[in-house]
């Protein structure tokens, strides 16, 4: 049960470190409360990231670092609480690849998340900052299903969505069962 709480709270400060790498790029104003929360509750870990990750243009490297390093210090930590033999190479490499797939799901959660943010502000006030910001993230990513809105309602995210949650509730689970069947052997 420790090991779970260990992974649901890496997957928790992932998700915030990758939305504010992602709300970093899409140029959020920093006054908004959302941008705030997300540089409030990360920057404890972010900022003495900075000199190993520097920024990459637009993208704040240091944010995705840090979520690397929470989802692998979880899974190393984990596996020390779950097997108290210890762990050779074996477990390290499928900590490296379970942190690998915890930032796949973070950041299928992140996209996730802020399309049905998208989607809800179309509704309620299509305006506003956030909305910008988010229309510059996900316009791209949408671009496709463009054929889906309807006058000033923007349903274009819906088949992302779709395809994200099959990610998250099908594929996911599959390579993650996989890789525990992998660590069996």
């Amino acid at each position: 049960m420790i090991a779970q709480m260990l992974i649901l709270l890496a997957d928790g400060l992932a998700i915030v470190c990758l939305s504010r790498c992602l709300l970093q790029w899409a140029k959020l104003d920093y006054s908004h409360p959302l941008a705030q929360f997300c540089t409030q509750t990360t920057d404890w870990l972010v900022k003495p990231l900075r000199k190993a990750a520097p920024p990459l243009g637009r993208w704040d490297t240091a944010c995705v670092l840090a979520a690397v390093l929470l989802y692998y210090a979880a899974y190393t930590l984990a596996s020390l609480i779950v097997l108290p033999g210890g762990f050779g190479a074996k477990i390290i490499a499928a900590n490296l690849f379970f942190a690998v797939l915890g930032i796949l799901k973070a950041t299928a959660y992140v996209l996730l998340l802020g399309l049905v943010l998208r989607m809800v502000l179309s509704f309620k006030n299509p305006y506003s900052s956030l909305q910008a910001s988010l229309h510059k993230v996900f316009e791209p990513l949408s671009r496709p299903f463009v054929f889906l809105k309807f006058r000033r309602y923007d349903f274009s995210g819906s088949v992302l969505a779709l395809m994200l949650w099959f990610w998250l509730s099908a594929i996911l689970p599959q390579l993650t069962a996989r890789l525990n069947l992998w660590l069996l052997n």
